[in-house]
């Protein structure tokens, strides 16, 4: 499967978990629901790993604590409270900031310098966001405000993990992930302890298998897949399937959910195509004294 496949993929996959999740976030608490969608992966990968060959290579523990902080546990619990106050489509369209937060982070963090050029593709992107989640008539404002601050400091702690990642190195993603997602779900269970009320759960029939379906495809296969991109080609290239996710989040809110699909949507869209094109695939270059 070729690096753009893949990225297709798990655009598609990212992109349709904020139908499933719109599903069932009125009736599953937002941490029990990130418990359920840790644990259901975690047992997933391990099934997976069974029939793997022993991984005879050591990580850090400390990486896969701050991955399983920063990837799973932030993200998961402000998507899912987010999503409460925000459609979503427009839930998707903030999350698509983390390409940009990504090279943000990349810069301040590893002293890259970012070109005149690039430069203006992120500005283009930012713009295209603000257009994509501007908070609508419909909707009362302060609440849908809320709900962006929540997506955006998710796209933030997604940024930050796709960074942590990298040092992963080699060995299998699916082993990485499993690792990942079963230290989640021991920190969210406590959590969801205290907090929520996980095992007084009255769920229909249609939002078990939504659940079901967020923690095997949306949290542990598409993991594995996301792992094992930016092994190959680096966090910057795998962070640009944010870009694909919005377009994926319009069109199922659109013809399953029938939410509105307004103009400004597509200026959005078409501005942030805009900033992909202009974002070349060396995204940024090391200072020359760092390349001698």
């Amino acid at each position: 499967m070729s690096k753009y496949s893949l990225l297709l993929l798990i655009s598609c996959i990212w992109g349709s978990q904020f139908f499933f999740v719109a599903l069932v976030t009125n009736d599953v608490g937002a941490i029990t629901l990130s418990l359920l969608k840790a644990l259901i992966g975690a047992i997933c990968l391990s099934v997976i790993s069974i029939f793997l060959k022993k991984d005879s290579n050591q990580v850090n523990s400390k990486y896969y604590w701050a991955i399983a902080i920063f990837e799973v546990v932030i993200p998961f619990v402000l998507i899912a409270q987010g999503q409460k106050y925000v459609s979503s489509s427009n839930a998707s369209m903030v999350i698509a900031m983390v390409p940009i937060i990504t090279l943000i982070f990349v810069v301040f963090f590893f002293k890259k310098k970012v070109s005149k050029f690039q430069l203006i593709s992120i500005l283009l992107g930012l713009v295209g966001i603000s257009i994509l989640s501007w908070p609508t008539q419909e909707m009362d404002g302060s609440s849908t405000v809320f709900g962006n601050a929540l997506l955006l400091l998710a796209a933030m702690s997604f940024a930050r993990s796709l960074i942590l990642m990298e040092k992963l190195g080699a060995g299998s993603p699916i082993v990485h992930m499993r690792n990942v997602l079963g230290i989640a779900t021991v920190i969210l269970l406590p959590m969801a302890m205290i907090f929520e009320q996980p095992f007084q759960l009255n769920m229909s029939g249609i939002q078990i298998v939504a659940v079901t379906i967020l923690g095997i495809f949306h949290s542990g296969i598409v993991y594995m897949l996301y792992n094992l991109l930016i092994k190959k080609e680096g966090a910057l290239f795998a962070s640009l399937s944010n870009y694909v996710v919005p377009v994926v989040g319009v069109l199922l809110g659109y013809f399953i959910l029938k939410e509105t699909l307004e103009i400004r949507q597509f200026v959005g869209i078409c501005i942030i195509l805009c900033a992909l094109l202009l974002s070349k695939e060396r995204v940024v270059y090391k200072k020359t004294n760092d390349e001698n």
